[in-house]
């Protein structure tokens, strides 16, 4: 354990949360922006399980939460990660995304070793919370008598349609009350998530550990969002939530961005600050800055930055576009926009929530990326939306 002893855990039998994040930078944010409000607001002991290459995002939750405990695991050696593609999905492409999902299922029997040996300290862990894409640990609560929760960086509603995607087609999805209730649930899965290349698909390698994994967090009976009720008003008025609800008890506790006073470098070290952001910033008028980002996660191809690049100089907009370091802007752009002095590179990662906070900013060209979503909600800033897989088609 790091940190001495896993200091924070469960000591004088007061209830200890056990917070299994995804190593994924969407993921981890959302799941340690929780894990902060669990430790300030809930009244319990907290402690978060990384492998020691992501440690170091976990520094700003500590600097602000001191009493978090922190178990490091070793990252588990897998035949299907290649050697040097690190411990965090960041920049990786999408398939190699996927296969996090199964090598980190390794990590549940020294996960179990360590809880064991904090029960026997009278530290028990009484409860797991854990990422979509770690619902391995469900059965790991169960080996443990622990409550389990399943926490999605992701809204209720992809969380109701996203079960029918991984069901096989010769077996029903529990959620549908019909055939016709099926055939619905089917038809707006398939618009809601559609094929992306190197999607998991049926017969690829470790697809079922991946499909199996999935299924324990999407169908617990406990899940919880990091969205808010106004956000999924016409979703929750629908009948598809009420069949949800017949199944999990759903809870929405975000934006979790707003829920404690995270630092300026919340998810990451900002390549730029953000006080000398918000001075370039003070140039413009209100509303008048457009805000480019896709995340982390996926790189536009040369065809769609060219594109991107195109529409910011028909447009004549004042813009600061963060590639994320995934991302290179199209050679000149930066020259040529910088001697109109209306438009910022920011190569690497950005102080977004600042950003999105400042007057200046009034639109937001993304990726569609929920805690992006919610973060642009939560400023009042505009959403130019071009979703790329997974959930964010649903949040588009």
């Amino acid at each position: 354990a790091a940190r001495g002893d896993g200091s924070g855990g469960g000591g004088g039998g007061e209830p200890h949360v056990l917070v299994v994040p995804f190593p994924a930078q969407g993921h981890m944010i959302a799941h340690l922006d929780l894990a902060a409000l669990l430790a300030t607001r809930g009244g319990m002991a907290v402690t978060v399980a990384v492998t020691a290459g992501n440690a170091p995002l976990l520094e700003p939750l500590l600097a602000a939460c001191p009493s978090v405990g922190v178990v490091t695991l070793p990252f588990p050696p897998s035949p299907l990660l290649p050697p040097g593609c690190g411990e965090n999905t960041r920049g990786l492409p999408w398939r190699l995304f996927w296969m996090f999902v199964p090598a980190l299922a390794a990590l549940r029997a020294p996960l179990l070793d360590w809880c064991e040996a904090q029960h026997q300290r009278r530290r028990r862990v009484t409860a797991i919370v854990s990422d979509l894409f770690t619902g391995w640990a469900r059965p790991l609560a169960d080996e443990l008598g622990a409550a389990h929760v399943t926490f999605s960086p992701c809204t209720a509603f992809f969380v109701a349609m996203a079960p029918p995607t991984w069901h096989p087609p010769s077996t029903p999805t529990p959620m549908p009350q019909s055939s016709a209730d099926a055939d619905d649930d089917a038809a707006a899965a398939a618009l809601l998530f559609p094929h992306v290349a190197d999607d998991p698909k049926p017969g690829d390698e470790a697809y079922e550990e991946i499909r199996q994994i999935l299924l324990w967090s999407l169908e617990n009976k406990c899940v919880v969002v990091n969205s808010f009720a106004a956000l999924e008003a016409a979703y929750w008025a629908s009948p598809l939530a009420a069949r949800v609800r017949s199944r999990s008890r759903v809870l929405s506790v975000g934006p979790l961005s707003e829920a404690w006073p995270t630092s300026s470098n919340r998810g990451g070290r900002p390549a730029v600050a953000a006080s000398e952001v918000a001075a370039w910033l003070d140039a413009f008028d209100d509303g008048a800055v457009v805000y480019v980002s896709f995340g982390t996660q996926h790189a536009l191809s040369a065809a769609q930055v060219a594109c991107v690049a195109e529409a910011l100089a028909r447009s004549s907009a004042a813009f600061v576009w963060a590639t994320g370091g995934a991302t290179a802007v199209p050679e000149g752009l930066e020259a040529a926009t910088a001697v109109a002095a209306r438009g910022l590179v920011i190569r690497g990662w950005a102080p977004q929530v600042a950003l999105l906070r400042n007057r200046a900013v009034g639109w937001f060209l993304m990726h569609c990326g929920t805690n992006a979503v919610l973060e642009a909600a939560a400023a009042g800033v505009a959403v130019l939306a071009w979703p790329m897989g997974a959930a964010r088609f649903v949040n588009r």
